[in-house]
């Protein structure tokens, strides 16, 4: 049950991050929004691992 919790919080974060990034003038979304997306990621891989 946890990787379907951390999937869900993945993929709220780029629905987040895409919502940001196309509200932002003069950003190119794509590359931001992976950017943010990726670290989003491994931040939330992190809090994972230092949970267990």
């Amino acid at each position: 049950m946890e990787e379907q919790i951390l999937i869900g919080l993945i993929n709220q974060s780029m629905q987040d991050s895409a919502r940001e990034a196309r509200l932002s003038l003069g950003r190119t979304s794509c590359a931001v929004t992976r950017e943010q997306a990726l670290n989003q990621v491994a931040f939330l891989l992190n809090a994972k691992r230092q949970t267990q």
